[in-house]
């Protein structure tokens, strides 16, 4: 059996002490890592309160998405408090087209018209108008169903008191240009619009955005965008203690909504996006309201703002981006950042520590190598039953997820570990301390290999603690003595305790209650891996009892399942009104519609003689979904969709050879809906164009969103297949309902919600 590298057992006594003495460090340490940021007190001239909550009161009155009259509303609002500090705000009124290929492989093309507001202090440094800028972004839109409070009313609500504070003191270096962007919701049209559009966005050097995951927590840095250790230093040194890492911003992408830089990433200089994340919205962030929101957020959203606007306003600001770089807290010592480039350089150094470890084990070992593969594929056989286990209990791991404790799940986690453990030391006894440490740590070298291919920022995580325990491995080779070997494994375990215990954390609890526990189940696998290190040294009869008496005791408590509780569902005072009134051309008809949902007894009246949501054929088509309906009168003040077919060679004499055909149509919005929808059926069209402007050139599915067309005329031309039958449903999607045409007795519904929808199907045989 394989033994380079392993420890002789020291006297019991002195074993005993140092062995805890190093436990106490290492659980100092690790406590340390997972400990909270203390809170800064507010700079000087800190934007008010009281003002940030009356803003926010104004904006979150009602939704206010892109193109609506509440979106017109809450722009004319941010304009007038601009003009009344004696700023001079521009409207930046544009046309944005942005292309998606959905995972079916359609194509779905979103052209909308947003109204960014732009404002820029002048810097007072020579030549500022030379001077990269820079830049502060928030947007002030919202989705359907959304007051928008916490998500662009609070952030609004702070770049406006930012600005009235550096516009009354004394101007920075630099310009710092101030943006409220619109069509955030709809795929970030207004930031999109800025990038590619405006003048200003080739003058940035550095944008700061803000954005929000929930009603309350300090901001932290969610993501960082070519940015290098200056600015991450620069963040570190206006806001002290800011949490956040690269690998939260890295697992936080897997989210179903994830907040992203956007288009602000590509203006070609660092961009970096802050956001707070506690007390999360719901899908639709209906719980987004402005009595959930947590007026200490709000207060250190603009604290952190301004100290950001300060340093930044004076520090020296480049374009250009740079290579992705990792940034991440250590007890004790604070931010660290570094190039992921010294990722790759503790890869290769690791793999020759790594290969160097097998030579040396293979010089000692007498003619066999059966050792060193039993440990290689002993710990494949380990990781492998570890996610067996973990599928086999993914009902209870869901159930973890949503309780309103940690209790249960701390249980967990602590007899998951021990058996972990326990298996390593089973492997130990089979093959050899040696061997299985050297297995785990080339399972590991190529799990590093893959993250820095695909996301080298978060590949620090990885491989700090592992060229710390294979340099701990080639040390012991030297060690004079045993306290000195025994500090030396304690030393080469501290990387992985310190990084990864926050790590954890952090995927736990910003992930799994999304419905992603995966990632945090991940990074625990790889944790309890570096605790191969600890087969190196000789405390089997320690260990071995003390993983048994922990696990009894865990297993004596309540099982998870029947202690963990769910936590209690929020729900807000007035729900958003999901009632659609659907006027529908075809069959010249209107309807009520209302997404399968308990009926209230107001909404059974709406609805008579229907037991259960039900598939409407004759309008949706089989493959609709179930929903309620009934007939509803007819609104003639609501307008068909006003689309005329002009253009149809199928229906003329053409060439017997030609196969494709071109067709046209226009559209009119006669109700000047702030929302258009349209999509193909019947074929894939090949080509297609509206008002001269290319919206696809290639062979898909086709489905398209207009936003802000207002009444204006759109003239399509979609080349399709000669012999292909052709439909283009068309729906108009206006905000509110035509109330009037409703039964007495409504209940209480959120502002602005609710949706009348006029439609129509151009049919191109």
């Amino acid at each position: 059996m394989l033994t380079a590298g392993s420890l002789r057992a020291p006297p019991r006594a002195l074993g005993l002490a140092a062995l805890a003495a190093a436990c106490l460090t290492l659980g100092a340490l690790a406590w340390l890592a997972i400990a909270p940021a203390t809170t800064l007190p507010a700079p000087a001239g800190a934007p008010q309160l009281e003002r940030m909550l009356r803003h926010v009161a104004v904006l979150a009155s009602e939704p206010r998405p892109i193109a609506t009259g509440a979106n017109a509303r809450a722009r004319d609002y941010i304009v007038g408090q601009l003009r009344g500090m004696g700023l001079a705000p521009l409207v930046q009124k544009t046309t944005v087209q942005k292309s998606v290929i959905q995972y079916w492989g359609g194509r779905h093309v979103t052209l909308g018209v947003v109204h960014n507001i732009l404002v820029r202090i002048p810097g007072n440094a020579p030549g500022s108008m030379q001077r990269p800028a820079l830049l502060l972004a928030a947007h002030y839109d919202t989705g359907k169903t959304t007051l928008g409070a916490a998500r662009s009313g609070a952030q609004v609500a702070a770049l406006l008191e930012t600005a009235r504070v550096l516009s009354s003191s004394p101007a920075r270096a630099n310009d710092i240009v101030l943006l409220f962007a619109d069509g955030e919701s709809v795929g970030a049209l207004g930031a999109k619009g800025f990038a590619e559009q405006h003048p200003w966005a080739r003058q940035v050097g550095l944008a700061l955005r803000f954005d929000s995951a929930g009603s309350s927590g300090p901001p932290v840095l969610v993501d960082a965008a070519g940015a290098g250790s200056a600015v991450l230093r620069g963040v570190s040194t206006a806001v002290p203690g800011v949490e956040g890492s690269s690998m939260v911003a890295g697992l936080a992408r897997l989210l179903p909504d994830p907040l992203r830089i956007g288009p602000l990433a590509g203006i070609d200089a660092p961009a970096l996006l802050f956001a707070n994340t506690g007390k999360r919205f719901d899908a639709e962030r209906v719980l987004d309201t402005p009595q959930r929101l947590d007026p200490a957020m709000l207060g250190q959203l603009g604290d952190t703002m301004l100290r950001l606007a300060r340093h930044f306003g004076d520090a020296s600001l480049g374009r250009g981006v740079h290579y992705a770089h990792s940034y991440f807290t250590l007890p004790l010592v604070g931010s660290v950042r570094h190039s992921a480039f010294l990722s790759w350089g503790l890869a290769v150094l690791s793999c020759v520590l790594l290969v160097r470890g097998y030579r040396r084990a293979l010089a000692e070992s007498d003619t066999t190598v059966a050792p060193l593969v039993q440990g290689f594929f002993g710990i494949a056989l380990i990781l492998l039953a570890a996610r067996m286990g973990l599928w086999e209990r993914r009902e209870e791991v869901i159930a973890l997820t949503q309780a309103a404790s940690h209790e249960p799940v701390l249980v967990f986690a602590i007899m998951s570990g021990c058996l972990f453990v326990g298996a390593l030391y089973v492997l130990r006894w089979l093959a050899g301390g040696v061997p299985v440490f050297l297995g785990a740590m080339a399972w590991i070298t190529a799990v590093l290999v893959g993250v820095l291919l695909a996301a080298p920022e978060v590949a620090y995580l990885l491989a700090w603690p592992l060229v710390a325990a294979l340099g701990a491995f080639t040390a012991l080779q030297a060690a004079p003595g045993s306290m000195a070997r025994l500090a030396i494994v304690a030393a080469g375990l501290i990387p992985a305790l310190v990084l990864f215990m926050p790590a954890l954390l952090d995927a736990w609890t910003e992930l799994a209650p999304q419905g992603l526990y995966v990632p945090a189940l991940v990074v625990a696998i790889l944790m309890l891996c570096f605790a191969s290190v600890l087969l190196l040294v000789p405390v089997g009869r320690v260990a071995g009892p003390a993983l048994v008496l922990v696990f009894a005791g865990c297993a004596a408590l309540p099982a998870p399942e029947r202690g963990a509780s769910p936590a209690p569902q929020e729900r807000v005072m007035v729900e958003p009104d999901r009632l659609v009134y659907f006027k529908d051309m075809n069959s010249w008809r209107a309807y009520w519609l209302l997404p399968p949902q308990p009926l209230d007894g107001w909404s059974k009246s709406l609805f008579p003689g229907l037991a259960q949501p039900v598939i409407h054929v004759d309008v949706f088509g089989w493959h609709s979904p179930r929903q309620w309906y009934a007939i509803a009168p007819r609104e003639d003040r609501i307008a068909f969709p006003e689309a005329f077919l002009l253009k149809n060679p199928a229906l003329a004499s053409t060439n017997a050879k030609q196969t494709t055909r071109q067709l046209e149509f226009t559209l009119r919005s006669k109700n000047r809906a702030p929302h258009i929808e349209l999509w193909a059926a019947g074929t894939k069209p090949l080509r297609s164009t509206v008002n001269g402007r290319v919206l696809t050139s290639s062979e898909g599915g086709w489905s398209m969103s207009l936003y802000g067309m207002e009444d204006g005329l759109l003239r399509f031309t979609v080349d399709a297949k000669a012999e292909d039958l052709l439909a283009i449903v068309v729906e108009e999607r206006m905000p509110g309902l035509p109330t009037h045409l409703l039964p007495p007795g409504a209940p209480p519904r959120m502002p602005g919600t609710g949706m009348t929808i006029s439609s129509d199907v151009l049919r191109f045989y």
